[in-house]
């Protein structure tokens, strides 16, 4: 966060519409509000405002009140009545008083750390140069995506925004991201740990001349034939360690895709629509998400079962272009080239016998939204054959019903604890209920390994993102050091493997450690704090272990 959110860093525009804001949710912190609202789906009765629902509607209220610029443009969208802003919350003008000795303690109590998350939140991918009335305001367009949707509750109820994409498609908005890029207040490059900048930084290769007019492209974007960017890979490999193939086989199929992009003619059938599937907690999306932040790219990632097609209740799977076009700093052509994920693909298939029709006709929408064409958007087209897509599944039951026949037969042992091989073809995904047509647009399949415990002592002593390190660097930010015993980490590795859920069981164990270890890092007089496999074997056995009454 490079942006300066204190209270007084903020200009005195700025501070005015905080301080209103302060001053109205004060006069409803402790108020019981209740409200019949509707969504985009259904009544909710007796729905009782949060704390939080009341902080973003002050924060909404204030910028009809609070004079300055932000005021100015808001009024031009008189179909936004303050009237009826201030009966939703049940008060008046009147009944909001100044707190004007407290400000800043009350600023800082309330709204500082609400801000800095709706800020970062909205803008992850632009720069942002300092704070306005007016940046704060638009922080509140996804505010429904962290924890409120009064905002659209209250559109709903006032028929105003899109009955799809709720108030956060309000043209408000789209004026408010204008006067903040022409006001220097955000631009819309990418930040520096994934612009050209950045590898310049990294690599200490010729740095673009920031005085010098330079094209859309070039200034927003990784240049992907770049000899450098293959050095990135090994240090995505270091940190996901036991899965060093998947890594490079997702990375050099992701940067192939956007080479392919920035040719003249996109070849017939050589992006990679790629079918990633493996264990849980093996990595599937942490990788995919660590590719591209360190390459730069826009990168949506949600569950497929959260979506319907036309005419059932649920979201829309082309409300991820939205996401996309959002975390691209509003650039079209970066969100174009941009990677979908869609993770529990394999829960939208569907018994042969009993076929759920949803499912299929998610199925069927997904076959042309991933075989690439054009979308109406915000009054664009969105060309999705630019896209990446990365489907993920665990595919549990397929899974283990191959290592059940394999140990049937005579290969192995059904919990794989002999590490045998096992194949999973195209027509296995037919056999579980996808649809053949939908598997003919997988080109590319991928998968993780799950983890053995060779490398899972490995992670615990190397991976950058060892929970055992990250225990270890927690004990040191306390003023003390911690010292571990050779044993613990084959110990740790084995109970890791026995919980069975991949890397994720490092982290339980080690979470488990700390609530041993909390109070005497915290409070303890000793500098030094001792981790040996007796302590570790205990802490085991008072995990799992419960005494109840006979």
């Amino acid at each position: 966060m490079k942006y300066k959110i204190e209270y007084n860093d903020l200009n005195e525009e700025t501070k005015t519409y905080i301080n209103k804001a302060i001053d109205i949710f004060l006069a409803i912190y402790n108020k019981n509000i209740v409200r019949n609202v509707r969504n985009l789906y259904d009544t909710i009765n007796n729905y009782n405002l949060t704390a939080f629902d009341k902080k973003i509607l002050a924060l909404f209220i204030a910028g009809f009140l609070a004079d300055g610029n932000l005021k100015k443009i808001l009024s031009q969208f008189d179909e936004i009545k303050l009237n009826d802003l201030l009966n939703f919350i049940d008060v008046n003008q009147n009944g909001i008083v100044s707190n004007e000795e407290n400000y800043e303690k009350l600023y800082n109590e309330y709204f500082k750390l609400d801000l800095i998350t709706l800020i970062d939140e909205r803008y992850n991918s632009v720069i942002v140069n300092f704070v306005t009335s007016e940046l704060i305001f638009s922080s509140l367009q996804y505010s429904d995506l962290y924890g409120s949707q009064i905002l659209d509750f209250y559109a709903y109820e006032h028929n105003l925004g899109s009955k799809v994409l709720g108030f956060s498609s309000h043209p408000l908005f789209s004026s408010l991201i204008s006067h903040l890029k022409y006001s220097g207040a955000i631009n819309s490059e990418l930040s520096a740990k994934n612009n050209h900048t950045f590898l310049a930084d990294f690599y200490d290769i010729d740095k673009p001349n920031p005085n010098e007019q330079t094209s859309k492209k070039s200034a927003d974007l990784i240049d992907f034939n770049d000899e450098h960017i293959w050095d990135l890979l090994e240090d995505i490999k270091a940190k996901f360690i036991g899965q060093e193939k998947l890594c490079e086989d997702l990375f050099y199929n992701i940067v192939n895709n956007q080479q392919l992009v920035d040719l003249d003619e996109l070849p017939d059938g050589q992006r990679s629509i790629i079918f990633l599937d493996g264990p849980t907690g093996t990595g599937k999306t942490a990788i995919t998400r660590e590719i591209t932040e360190k390459l730069g790219i826009p990168f949506v990632a949600t569950s497929v079962v959260n979506y319907s097609s036309t005419g059932y209740v649920g979201a829309d799977i082309t409300d991820t272009l939205n996401e996309l076009y959002t975390k691209a700093g509003y650039d079209l052509e970066k969100a174009q080239r941009g990677i979908i994920v869609f993770d529990e693909f394999d829960k939208i298939a569907y018994s042969k016998s009993g076929g759920l029709e949803m499912k299929k006709a998610v199925q069927q929408q997904l076959l042309d939204f991933m075989g690439g064409g054009k979308y109406n958007f915000r009054y664009h087209n969105f060309d999705t054959s630019k896209l990446t897509f990365v489907c993920l599944g665990a595919l549990t039951e397929l899974r283990f019903n191959k290592l059940k026949r394999d140990f049937t037969i005579g290969f192995g042992s059904a919990d794989n604890s002999s590490g045998q091989n096992y194949t999973i073809t195209p027509q296995d995904l037919v056999d579980i209920g996808l649809e053949r047509e939908l598997v003919g647009r997988f080109n590319t399949y991928l998968h993780t390994t799950d983890y053995d415990k060779v490398s899972l002592i490995k992670i615990l002593k190397e991976s950058k993102i060892s929970p055992l390190i990250g225990f270890k660097k927690w004990v040191e930010s306390k003023g003390k050091s911690l010292e571990i015993d050779d044993a613990v980490y084959e110990l740790i590795a084995n109970q890791a493997y026995e919980l069975n859920t991949g890397a994720r069981s490092l982290q339980t164990i080690i979470n488990n450690i700390r609530t041993k270890y909390i109070r005497e890092v915290l409070r303890g007089t000793s500098k030094v704090v001792t981790l040996n496999a007796d302590v570790v074997e205990q802490i085991n056995d008072h995990i799992i272990n419960r005494k109840g009454r006979n």
